[in-house]
């Protein structure tokens, strides 16, 4: 009987690490494979990072450590269209990398398949690629294209995910001469975002 006890405590403590470690393990699991799908090699790792507080929005998403607030004159420049301007920009010196976050109040009746269909549909002609991955416990996709800007081609990885109360878009973009520099950064960055208000 007592052998029993014991062995029965001993799976239960096996069970209980393994249900502790296991969502750290299926994230680096998806991080990596996002990598690999998006960048086309493993991530470096070697980008030291900072969490960012978004106040207003209640959310917080890791970015690089010397990326600060866009200016608003170099935002308008790069984001002329008032309709697609994230409400909250941050980038490094020279603007040619950033991050940008948009929330919006969500009914419910928002469906994010239907969001990462309608976006592949608008941008269907750089031939887009979608991932669907979980950001903070939530559905989410990347949507992943190459575009035309003043400044040269630009990778685009876009998240679409959905927080208990909103609506999330998320953009990191960045030229060509950025892309082996920042695209896992940019992949990291966008799945660490997660709802603060809880």
């Amino acid at each position: 009987m007592v052998n029993g006890l014991s062995t029965w405590i001993i799976n239960m403590k096996k069970i209980f690490l393994l249900l502790c470690f296991f969502p750290t393990l299926a994230l680096a699991e998806s991080y990596d494979a996002a990598v690999m799908d998006i960048c086309g090699k493993p991530p470096k790792r070697d980008e030291v990072m900072k969490e960012l507080n978004i106040k207003p929005l209640d959310l917080a998403i890791k970015i690089p450590e010397h990326f600060t607030k866009m200016p608003d004159l170099l935002a308008d420049v790069k984001y002329p269209s008032l309709k697609n301007k994230p409400k909250f920009i941050y980038s490094n010196d020279d603007g040619a990398v950033s991050l940008g976050l948009t929330e919006k109040a969500s009914s419910g009746l928002v469906d994010i398949d239907e969001v990462k269909d309608g976006m592949l549909n608008l941008v269907k002609t750089l031939k887009p690629k979608a991932l669907s991955l979980s950001v903070d416990g939530n559905k989410a996709w990347l949507v992943v294209f190459k575009s035309q800007a003043k400044d040269g081609n630009i990778l685009n990885i876009q998240l679409f995910t959905m927080t208990d109360t909103k609506f999330v878009i998320g953009t990191f973009n960045m030229t060509d001469k950025y892309i082996n520099q920042y695209c896992d950064v940019g992949v990291l960055s966008l799945m660490s975002l997660k709802e603060t208000s809880r």
